[in-house]
This record gives C-alpha cells, sequence and structure tokens, in this order.
C-alpha cells in the first residue's frame, strides 16, 4: 500500500492485539499533548502500514471521522518507517497477525450480549494452524473438557457436542475467549 495524503486511516493496521483499546477520551488535540511523539507508521514485510505508536491517537481520530486520512493528521506529527528501518521482530512480537482500524474498530460496535446460563471457555490458534477450545468449568461441578478443530467453527462445535454429552443439555451457549489471533493477518 502506498503511504500519501489520501490513505485512510482505517486502512492502517492496528499496532496491538485484535480488541482496539483507548487510554483517550475526547477529540484528538495535538496541542494538548505537545510534547506526545509523533504517530509512528511502519511498513511491514507485505507492504501494508502499521501503527508503531499512536494507536490511541488514531483511535480518537476515527471515533470523530471514520473517514480519516493522513490528511487529517497534522504535519510534523507522523513519522513514518519503511520496512527494514524498524525492529521487525518487536512489531511480530506485539502483533503478529495484525488488523486495519476499521476491523479492530468494527468488531467493538458489534459485541452481542451473553446469555446468562452461558458456558464461558477459550479457545487459541497452536502453531500447527489448529484450533484448540476448552471450558474449564462446566455446570453444577461437571468437569472440564476441550476440543480441537481445523477451523474456529469446527472446534466451538466439538466443544459444544463434548458438553452436551457430560452435562445432558439439549443446547448450549458457548462463548469463548480468543487467547491468541485467530486469523492471519490480511492485506488490504
Amino acid at each position: 500500500m502506498q503511504l500519501d495524503e489520501y490513505t485512510k486511516l482505517a486502512d492502517i493496521m492496528y499496532g496491538h492485539g485484535e480488541e482496539f483499546l483507548s487510554f483517550l477520551s475526547g477529540s484528538y488535540d495535538p496541542d494538548k499533548y505537545p510534547d506526545a511523539p509523533p504517530i509512528q507508521l511502519c511498513e511491514m514485510k507485505c507492504g501494508c502500514w502499521i501503527v508503531g505508536d499512536g494507536n490511541n491517537r488514531v483511535g480518537l481520530i476515527l471515533k470523530k471521522n471514520p473517514q480519516a486520512t493522513l490528511a487529517d493528521i497534522p504535519k510534523g506529527m507522523v513519522a513514518t518507517f519503511q520496512y527494514g528501518m524498524w525492529d521487525d521482530e518487536m512489531m511480530d512480537w506485539a502483533n503478529p497477525f495484525a488488523k486495519s482500524f476499521g476491523a479492530v474498530m468494527g468488531k467493538k460496535c458489534k459485541k452481542l450480549p451473553k446469555p446468562k446460563d452461558a458456558i464461558y471457555g477459550f479457545i487459541e490458534r497452536n502453531d500447527d494452524g489448529e484450533f484448540f477450545a476448552a471450558s474449564l468449568s462446566v455446570k453444577d461441578g461437571k468437569s472440564a473438557t476441550t476440543a480441537t478443530g481445523r477451523t474456529v467453527q469446527e472446534a466451538e462445535l466439538q466443544l459444544k457436542e463434548k458438553i452436551k454429552m457430560i452435562t445432558g443439555l439439549k443446547t448450549v451457549s458457548l462463548v469463548l475467549m480468543p487467547m491468541s489471533p485467530l486469523e492471519d493477518h490480511r492485506c488490504i
């Protein structure tokens, strides 16, 4: 992706985990924090750009204007680092499966209410690409159970079936917390 003043901020990759976190509130005001470092945009191996530092500020801009572009950030408040000019091992550690701001901020707005009788667990992607799902406590003191699958849906279905067998329930509401990124980075 070529960076210019028309590049949408929502298309730039979010520099942390899957859920959007913002520690700032209100509007983005660069005069409020004149000593803040510039927002750092780092080119990834694939050619996409990721925010190395400044996720909160980019988030504030996008909350006010989801169509914001690089031109909406004042001059001198952006530093760009082409691939090879920064430590990509650190960024791979921080967010190995980067998603765009548009994707991570969109998910935050679409959270569905969880049923009161839900059974909670976790799911993660193993190094071999399989998905491992587990529920540590089912209901009424029943034991924990695990399942694996080639897809998230397969692992969740296997876990639901095992829980049904253990508890005797006909339907199960399962809420799984991702413990690692479940999808690979997709270039925009």
